[in-house]
């Protein structure tokens, strides 16, 4: 089996310090766990296929109606589930970028046309992206903030690509997952458009923020009740559990939160980048919870060694060997896995 994501602490019986999972550095908080217990008593029920009371929660903070509203098994789901229910012709892809949006595409037969970021330009999203879209694009996917580069599309370009896929007929997949981790998120987020499109389906993840992978919660915006209805009757039911509607919950409740780990983030994203521009390691600079760097082929390896994982970027398109990604975490994982690189290159140095 081909291993595409970070997370894997499995292969090493949890004895490392993950780095190649993008969660919050802050963990889950009590009030999630806590609900989460209380939850346990009603698994002997099934639980709500509409999830309403989740999906009015999240309306009230994202400031839209509990209609435009879907959640999922993860965010990753509702991928899946959004090709099959449209089954596009023609799919026009962004790399480096999220794997799982092609392998959802690949269950379908489908034309795929790619645009490559390039490095020269930092893996920052030009304009002649506008080019690459035209009324044979059924579905187009954006990650934004993108992973694994951390790079944000800025605003005005944004609108551009919506208008252009408006124009054409052609369904927009927004991925906002790390979004709650950008310091100045309104600048980039486009749920304060989504009233103004009938194509854009935004998604977003409880995953990142609230540190709860575990339990798989995630969900799609759309001003478009057909594209909703469409993915609903695609979905398999039930596919919210019980304990995880009650941590959503929980979690929306956590009103200074995101706030607290943006500040917190942004700090210890500063003292890598640092400690990287001293060690003389190639970086881009992210506006997400993790950084793209380069380096000696062999880190990730050499790493493990110090019971550090961080993530191969190698299998990522339009990358290869010598991309990795690591996760921003708490100050003395972050001091260990800088001290570990240093002792890493001094070895390499006097080899």
């Amino acid at each position: 089996m081909i291993k595409i994501h970070g997370g894997d602490i499995y292969t090493y019986n949890k004895k490392v310090i993950d780095f190649s999972a993008n969660i919050s550095p802050l963990g889950v908080t009590e009030n999630i766990i806590s609900a989460i217990e209380k939850s346990l008593c009603e698994i002997s029920n099934y639980p709500d296929v509409e999830y309403r009371e989740l999906r009015e929660a999240i309306a009230e903070r994202e400031k839209v109606s509990s209609e435009s509203i879907i959640c999922g098994n993860g965010a990753a789901e509702i991928i899946f589930n959004l090709v099959q229910a449209l089954k596009p012709k023609k799919v026009l892809f962004i790399f480096p970028s999220f794997a799982e949006y092609e392998q959802a595409v690949n269950t379908i037969n489908a034309k795929k046309r790619y645009y490559y970021l390039s490095e020269k330009n930092n893996f920052n999203l030009t304009e002649d992206i506008l080019g690459f879209i035209d009324n044979t694009i059924d579905l187009m996917f954006i990650c934004n903030p993108n992973n694994p580069t951390g790079t944000v599309i800025k605003k005005e370009l944004l609108l551009k690509i919506a208008d252009k896929c408006k124009a054409c007929n052609s369904i927009l997949l927004i991925d906002e997952c790390f979004m709650d981790f950008v310091y100045d998120c309104n600048n980039y987020s486009m749920v304060n458009n989504i009233n103004s499109y009938n194509n854009i389906m935004i998604l977003k993840a409880f995953t990142k923020l609230y540190a709860i992978p575990g339990l798989r919660l995630g969900y799609g915006i759309s001003n478009s009740g057909k594209l909703v209805e469409k993915i609903y009757n695609c979905r398999q039911p039930w596919n919210v559990s019980v304990v995880a509607q009650a941590a959503g919950i929980a979690a929306l409740r956590e009103l200074n939160l995101p706030q607290k780990v943006r500040e917190y983030v942004k700090t210890e994203k500063d003292y890598i980048m640092r400690e990287f521009s001293e060690l003389n390691i190639k970086f881009f600079d992210s506006k997400a919870n993790y950084i793209l760097f380069k380096a000696n082929k062999e880190l990730d390896k050499e790493l493990l060694r110090h019971n550090i994982l961080i993530r191969n970027c190698s299998n990522y398109k339009g990358l290869k060997y010598g991309y990795f990604r690591i996760a921003v975490k708490n100050h003395a994982d972050n001091k260990k896995l800088i001290d570990s690189i240093k002792q890493v290159m001094r070895g390499n140095n006097n080899g």
